[in-house]
C-alpha cells in the first residue's frame, strides 16, 4: 500500500473507494446480466481504470495517471459517467500529491546547500532527516514536501534570527500590534472597536485556448460575510452579472459568490471581475471570569460548536491532552487561556500539506497537529478548536485574510464562545510572531502574546466561520481545496483529467485598498 510515511507509522489508503467503485459496478453488471461470477468482461474503459487503481495502489503515480487519462475517454464514451468521475478524482488527488511532495533527499539537500550555502554537512543531514518532516512514499521512494526549506526557520530558530529582512518586518509587525493595544486600554467596555473599511476585487482573466471547449465550468470566489467584529458588506459590482447564479452569502456560514460559465458559448477569453467593500473592526474583550454565565447545552450553537466536524477531529488523546493541559481548571475562559498558552510554547508553526488532508484522504488536521505538535495557523486553530470542544467548550476555527501588510494573505484562527460575551478571538501562531523577534523585550513579548488572546487588529477579512463548511450551492466533487476557500473553487462538469483548478489561480488576481471609514 501506498503511504504517506512518519514517525508514528501513520498511513494512508489512496484508492479504497475507487476500488469499492470498480467492484460495486462490476457486481451490478453481472447481476443485471443474469450471468454467473466470471462470465461478463469489462469494457477497454473499466480494465484501464482497474490497471490505473492497481498502479496507484503501488505507488506508481506517474504510469496510474496516465492510465488514468487514458480510462476516463473510453469509460465516457461507453457511457461509464461515474466510473470516469472517479478515475478524474484520482487523477487529481495523485497530480495533488506528487505537487504537494515533489523532492526526492538528495533535492532537498541541494535545495538546503542553494538557500544556505554555508551550512555544514552536519547541518544539512540534521535539517534534512528530521523525522517529523512532512513526507510521502510514491515510485519507490521518499518525496519531500515542497515548503521544506521555508519551514526549516521555524524549527531552527537561529536560521530565523539571522534573516536581517525577516527581523525587520516582524519587528515592524510587533510594533504595530503593540501600539493597537495600548491604544484599546482606553477603550473602555466597548468590543467593537475602532472599525476600518476595506475593498477587495477579485480580476480573473483566462485565455480562451487554456480552457476546454465545452461544458460547464463551475466557480466559487471567496468574500466576506457579516460577523460580530464585520459589518457592512457590500458587492459593488459583478461583471458579467448574467452568469452569477445565485445571490452572493454575505449573511451565511461561508461568503461565495457562485458562477456557471458556459463554455460552449465563450468564444473569447474569460472575464470575471467582482468588487466588495467591509468594514472589519478591532477586538478588544474585557472578561469578568465570575460574570460568563452558563452554556445552554440544548441549544443549536453549544451542540454545532462542541462536536467533532472534518478536520476539527476530537481523539481520544485529544480529549486527554486537553485535561491534561488545564487541570483542575473548570472555568472556561481560564481554560482557554491554558490550552492558548500550551500551543504557543509548544505547537511548531509549520506549514502544512494542507490539500492531502480530509476529506482527499482520511487524516484530520487537528489529528496530525496533537501526533506531531506542528501545524500553521489554520492547523493550529483546529487544534485549539478540538481541544476547547473536547471540554465542551463551544469554539471554531474563523479566518479568511489577513492584512498585515496591505494585501490578502490567507489566514485563520480561532474563536471560543462565552454565554455573557460572544466569540472570543484566540490566534495562537500570530502570537508565536513575538517569539521569532531576536531582540524584542520580556515584557514585549508577553503584552503581544496577551493580546492575542480575546483581543484582535482590525487587519482581518471573514470569509467563512468555520473549517470545512459546505460550499453554496454544494461541490459534486472535491474542489482544490475544500476546507478553506481563500482562492477561487473550481469544477468542472466533464470529467478530463485536467487541474482547471490551477489554470484559473494562475490567471486570478485580488487587489485590496483600505478606504477612509465613512
Amino acid at each position: 500500500m501506498a503511504c504517506w510515511h512518519n514517525s508514528s507509522g501513520l498511513g494512508i489508503s489512496l484508492s479504497a473507494s475507487l476500488k469499492r467503485l470498480l467492484v460495486l459496478l462490476l457486481v451490478i453488471l453481472v447481476l443485471s446480466s443474469g450471468l454467473v461470477a466470471g462470465a461478463l468482461a469489462a469494457s477497454a474503459g473499466e480494465n484501464l481504470a482497474q490497471e490505473a487503481a492497481v498502479l496507484e495502489e503501488q505507488g506508481q503515480y506517474s504510469q496510474a495517471v496516465e492510465r488514468y487519462a487514458q480510462a476516463i475517454p473510453l469509460l465516457l464514451d461507453e457511457g461509464n459517467t461515474k466510473l470516469a468521475e472517479a478515475c478524474d478524482e484520482s487523477s487529481e488527488k495523485l497530480f495533488i500529491i506528487m505537487g504537494t511532495f515533489p523532492y526526492t533527499l538528495e533535492e532537498i539537500k541541494g535545495l538546503i546547500r542553494q538557500t544556505y550555502p554555508d551550512a555544514t554537512q552536519e547541518q544539512i543531514a540534521l535539517w534534512s532527516s528530521a523525522e517529523t518532516l512532512h513526507q510521502w512514499e510514491y515510485e519507490g521512494e521518499t518525496h519531500y514536501f515542497s515548503d521544506t526549506i521555508p519551514n526549516l526557520p521555524h524549527r531552527y530558530m537561529d536560521l530565523m534570527y539571522e534573516d536581517t529582512a525577516q527581523q525587520k518586518s516582524y519587528r515592524e509587525q510587533v510594533a504595530k500590534v503593540l501600539s493597537i493595544a495600548e491604544a484599546q486600554k482606553g477603550s473602555g467596555g466597548s468590543q467593537y472597536i475602532r472599525p476600518a473599511k476595506y475593498r477587495g476585487i477579485h480580476t480573473l482573466s483566462v485565455p480562451r485556448n487554456e480552457l476546454p471547449q465545452t461544458g460547464v465550468l463551475r466557480l466559487w470566489l471567496p468574500i466576506p460575510i457579516n460577523t460580530g467584529a464585520q459589518t457592512g458588506v457590500v458587492i459593488e459590482s459583478v461583471t458579467p452579472a448574467a452568469w452569477m447564479k445565485l445571490p452572493p452569502s454575505v449573511d451565511q456560514e461561508i461568503g461565495l459568490a457562485y458562477f456557471e460559465v458556459p463554455l460552449a458559448e465563450l468564444t473569447d477569453d474569460l472575464f470575471i471581475e467582482l468588487s466588495f467593500v467591509f468594514t472589519h473592526h478591532e477586538q478588544h474583550f474585557t472578561v469578568d471570569p465570575d460574570r460568563i454565565g452558563e452554556y445552554d447545552k440544548e441549544s443549536a450553537l453549544y451542540k454545532q460548536y462542541t462536536a467533532a466536524n472534518g478536520n476539527t477531529e476530537i481523539t481520544d488523546e485529544i480529549v486527554q491532552m486537553a485535561q491534561k493541559i488545564v487541570g483542575d481548571e473548570r472555568n472556561p475562559y481560564f481554560a482557554a487561556r491554558k490550552l492558548y498558552d500550551y500551543i504557543v510554547e509548544n505547537v511548531i508553526y509549520s506549514f502544512m500539506p494542507h490539500m492531502v488532508f480530509r476529506p482527499r484522504t482520511d487524516v484530520a488536521e487537528s489529528d496530525y497537529v496533537h501526533r506531531f505538535q506542528q501545524g500553521d495557523c489554520g492547523a493550529q486553530s483546529m487544534y485549539f478548536t478540538a481541544m476547547c470542544r473536547a471540554l465542551g467548550i463551544p469554539a471554531r476555527t474563523t479566518g479568511g485574510w489577513q492584512l498585515f501588510t496591505g494585501e490578502f494573505r490567507g489566514h485563520f484562527w480561532a474563536e471560543f464562545y462565552l454565554p455573557n460575551y460572544g466569540w472570543i478571538p484566540v490566534d495562537t501562531s500570530f502570537g508565536q510572531l513575538a517569539t521569532y523577534v531576536k531582540d524584542i523585550s520580556a515584557q514585549d513579548r508577553a503584552a503581544f502574546i496577551d493580546f492575542c488572546f480575546a483581543n484582535q487588529d482590525s487587519m482581518r477579512c471573514v470569509v467563512q466561520k468555520d473549517t470545512d463548511v459546505p460550499l453554496i450551492p454544494p461541490a459534486n466533487g472535491t474542489v482544490l481545496l475544500p476546507m478553506a476557500i481563500q482562492m477561487p473553487a473550481v469544477e468542472y462538469s466533464i470529467p478530463s483529467a485536467q487541474l482547471l483548478s490551477i489554470v484559473i489561480e494562475e490567471n486570478w488576481t485580488f487587489a485590496c485598498e483600505k478606504l477612509d471609514n465613512e
